[in-house]
């Protein structure tokens, strides 16, 4: 199959990118090689040269995303919908990822597909409305619903993900503040690429989830990377209330079609991380 991953050169991207590449003819690669803001430039890139494409780009920011609403909208939401519309004209595969914050966290029990989305801030609503807008124009479409992000490569958009940013902190800080009361899945982004690879030989489409499996909070994945990597830094306590914008409290999503049509792969959410930082950190 011919593939092509927007923004291969990020987190989730890198990881894409090197699994597929194993059974695939894989092309990729940044804002340098496609700018995907430069919606004009779409027919002449894509026209017939590909079978899949796997969409990777996102405005991730949550914070920056409150003020940045014209360029969180218009990557999340507008330009994906653009390029659903096309591959879908096209008969070209489409794959787009969106996230645990559509949901307002109120339900304190593993989300599924179906829920009612109700996002907290403008990042959740523009990875909703990018959603809606995607399958309107696009209902062949396959969008992957995941969570906490981390992996060998930190989020080119943010600088970092949250297990990077642990580890460097603890260099330089002797006391880090944790939230304790957003639960969630840290998601190690090499267990999605294995879960796409699975998927693009079947027929899936829609909104399906694709978590690690299990919850934690922030506060209990730093303890148990701390306890891991032996980290000379104390963790404390720390409460959501004191952060802007909102999150919701409680954005555990299960796996529920993929379990159901026999396909999940994913993991557990402590052995994905231990596994991780053995192979990379120890």
């Amino acid at each position: 199959m011919r593939i092509y991953i927007i923004g291969s050169t990020g987190q989730l991207g890198y990881d894409l990118y090197k699994v597929l590449s194993g059974k695939h003819q894989v092309d990729g690669g940044g804002r340098e090689k496609f700018d995907i803001l430069k919606v004009e430039d779409i027919p002449k890139f894509f026209s017939k040269k590909f079978d899949l494409v796997i969409n990777c780009a996102a405005f991730l920011d949550v914070v920056k995303s409150e003020t940045r609403i014209k360029d969180s909208f218009l990557i999340n939401s507008l330009v994906p919908s653009i390029l659903a519309k096309y591959f879908y004209d096209n008969k070209i595969k489409f794959i787009h990822f969106s996230t645990d914050y559509v949901f307002n966290g109120f339900k304190r029990k593993p989300y599924i597909e179906s829920d009612e989305c109700d996002p907290l801030n403008i990042y959740g609503l523009s990875k909703f409305i990018g959603e809606k807008m995607i399958l309107e124009n696009n209902p062949d479409a396959l969008i992957l619903r995941t969570s906490g992000l981390y992996g060998e490569k930190i989020s080119k958009s943010k600088g970092y993900n949250f297990v990077s940013y642990l580890i460097e902190k603890s260099k330089t800080e002797k006391v880090l503040k944790i939230v304790d009361d957003q639960i969630l899945t840290p998601t190690l982004t090499y267990n999605i690429a294995k879960q796409v690879e699975k998927l693009i030989d079947y027929d899936l489409r829609g909104i399906v989830h694709c978590t690690d499996e299990g919850k934690t909070s922030w506060y209990d994945f730093a303890v148990y990377i701390k306890k891991i990597l032996k980290l000379k830094v104390d963790i404390i306590r720390s409460k959501s209330k004191y952060f802007f914008p909102k999150r919701p409290m409680y954005s555990v999503l299960e796996n529920k079609i993929l379990k159901e049509n026999s396909l999940n792969v994913m993991r557990e959410w402590k052995d994905s991380i231990k596994d991780f930082l053995e192979k990379h950190y120890l």
